[in-house]
This record gives C-alpha cells, structure tokens and sequence, in this order.
C-alpha cells in the first residue's frame, strides 16, 4: 500500500511539474520531514493547522505511529482549534505521518499531507498547493 500511495503522489507532482515547470520529482514517504517556509501576511494559504485543545485520558504516543493509525489517533479523539496555519511557524519542522489523496472543492483528487508538528500537540494538514508555492519545503529522509 505505501508503495501504492508513493506512486500516486509522484504522479500528482509530475503532473503538477509540468503544469509549473518549477516543481522538481519528489517521492514523499511517511517519516519524512518539512520544512514550512514562505508565508506571506498573517497565515500560509494551503496549509490548515489543527492544534487540539483538549485530550483523552487514553494518550497514545503519536511519535510511534504513522498512517491510519495516526489520523485516527490524532482525529479521532479530543478537540481541536482549527485555521490556517500562522506564519509565526515560518522556519519550524513536520514529520509526514499520512498521505492521502481526497476531492477538495472539484472532482479531482488531490494529493494532502499530515505532518505532526509540536511534538504531537498540533497536526499540519497540506495541500499539494503548499509545495507548489514553497510554503514547505520537503527533505527525504536518509
């Protein structure tokens, strides 16, 4: 299945390369890390940032887990403030946890990314957009 999920994201930033003719091939895995870079104004415009506000007493360690077992860890439980993700983390770090492929506002599928940011308190959730336009900057892990 990773392989799987693998291919259709390196499908979707080919495609998305040869629209931009700036975007380089990338293979995005689970553990990987982000960089979130350019933002301009108050907050990034293709990333959400999910910062959860109240926990289940069941915590689970989020470093340990990745894929569907992260969303719905992560999701499944407390509460959450959402918005756009502020520019006051320009310059900060995300593991890649989940990759999935969703309908967002069109019939086309498109490629969305979660990254555990702030030591597993808040989540990151990017649209391929954000590559597109160097809001986050993407390092394959060694």
């Amino acid at each position: 299945m990773k392989i799987v999920k693998c291919l259709l994201i390196l499908i979707s930033f080919i495609s998305l390369s040869n629209v931009a003719n700036a975007q380089e091939e990338a293979t995005l895995q689970l553990g990987d890390t982000i960089y979130f870079d350019v933002c301009n104004g108050e907050q990034f415009t293709y990333i959400d940032y999910y910062h959860k506000t109240r926990f289940e007493t069941d915590t689970i360690n989020m470093d340990s887990l990745n894929d569907w077992a992260f969303y719905n860890a992560f999701f499944g439980k407390g509460d959450f403030d959402v918005s756009r993700m502020p520019c006051r983390l320009s310059g900060k770090f995300g593991i890649i946890k989940h990759i999935m492929r969703v309908n967002i506002d069109s019939p086309e599928e498109r490629t969305v990314v979660i990254a555990m940011i702030e030591n597993g308190v808040s989540a990151a959730y990017i649209i391929e957009d954000a590559f597109m336009t160097d809001e986050v900057l993407y390092i394959p892990a060694k």
